[in-house]
This record gives C-alpha cells, structure tokens and sequence, in this order.
C-alpha cells in the first residue's frame, strides 16, 4: 500500500566503468518503481564503443557536470515532482559534486570510497591484462569483455577527493541514505563510519547487488521513498 502519494521522479547515477543500466541492477528496480508510477531517468556518464567494446571513462568533473545539467532539465520538466537520486558505487559519490537543492533524497548503493593509490594498485594488478598508468593512459578488462579505458585527468580528480568530507556536506544539504553490502567484495564498509550526518542501512548483498540480493533491496528502496 503506498503510504506516501507525492510523485516522484528518479534519477539513477552508475557505478564506475558501468553503462546507464548499472549491469542490469538499475533497469530492475526502475521495473519494480513502473508498478507505482515512477519514472525513471537513466543517462550514461561516459562513451561506449560498440564495435571496439571500449568504454571511455572521464574525470569527476565532467561526469557531475552531466548529473547536473539533468538535474536541471528533470527539474525544468517536472517543477512539482519530488526527484530522488538512486546511485550505485562511484555513482553514489557524484552527487556530492553538484548543487542539489531541487534533490528530495540521494540514496547511496555499495558508497563509492576508494581514493587510496595503495588499494588501487593491488587491483589493477591482479590481472596481467590491465594497464596501470596514472600519468597516462590506464586500461582495465573488465569481465563482460568489454575494456574500460581511463585518462589520467581521471585519477588526479579521484586522488585529490576527500571522500569523507564531500558525503557529509552533501548530508547536510539533502537527505542521505547509504545501503551497506554486508559482503561488499571491493569497499570496506567500515569507512561508512566516517559518515557522520547520513543514514546508514547494512543489508545482505555483494557490491553490485546480484540477483539473490536484490529482492531485499528493493524492499528498502520502496521503504525509503514511502511506498510500503
């Protein structure tokens, strides 16, 4: 039974080296938010190469640019509608790059953290296929096939962000939810303790929340926007 009648718009923001449907996970719960009449807006941040299989990556900068121009415009199309950002990972991380004073919620999938070059290295160098540059250009295989290709203007914005601080700053300017994966394979979600001003929920689930996790997740997410 919805509880809370208000439409809503959500903005769904991908994870790094991802296409708009965040492997799969985004066009899931954009399915499940149909039955309430939700509309959900996916964009990709970066350039994908079909042929090629390349997925062009690009710095912070650029990418919080997009979010906020579609911030913008949703807000242009829908003045009267409350508009919550879903992201995943390092798409949990953008919005604290933008002006979200029209923002209703941002509500963090499996929080983006890792500005550490150390934690970096030891994964890129686990498979002899990627290549490691940060002051060129980096290439990593990723395990659908395609590559991700990475410019050093990438790693230099992500080394010089305090992560910490940027998500309590956006704490304090809309409401913050973080979804901890309990078996988060790649964050350490003990750095979700530095999060001072947001609202944290551990679940059950992987980072990218497969498939035998997401039945809860989607029950947390109809929760925090007040349809159950």
């Amino acid at each position: 039974m919805m509880t809370n009648s208000k439409k809503k718009v959500v903005i769904f923001s991908h994870g790094f080296g991802l296409r708009k449907d965040n492997r799969g996970l985004f066009t899931y719960l954009g399915k499940e938010l149909e039955v309430y009449g939700i509309k959900s807006i996916y964009f990709d941040y970066n350039r994908y190469d079909s042929k090629s299989k390349k997925l062009y990556t690009v710095p912070f900068s650029i990418q919080a640019h997009k979010l906020q121009n579609l911030i913008d415009k949703t807000h242009k199309l829908y003045p009267n509608i409350e508009i919550v950002i879903i992201g995943q990972s390092q798409g949990s991380f953008i919005p604290t790059l933008c002006n979200v004073e029209k923002i209703t919620k941002v509500i963090g999938i499996s929080p983006f953290f890792h500005t550490k070059m150390d934690d970096i290295l030891k994964r890129y160098t686990k498979s002899k296929e990627n290549v490691l540059n940060f002051s060129g250009t980096s290439t990593r295989k990723r395990s659908d096939g395609s590559t991700t290709i990475i410019p050093s203007s990438y790693w230099k914005e992500r080394f010089e962000s305090n992560m910490e601080d940027l998500y309590n700053q956006l704490a304090k300017k809309t409401e913050l939810v973080l979804i901890s994966a309990l078996q988060d394979e790649i964050m350490d979600i003990m750095d979700l303790r530095k999060i001072k001003q947001a609202s944290i929920i551990n679940l059950d689930g992987d980072h990218d929340f497969s498939i035998q996790y997401r039945y809860k997740l989607v029950d947390v997410i109809f929760r925090q926007l007040g349809l159950i």
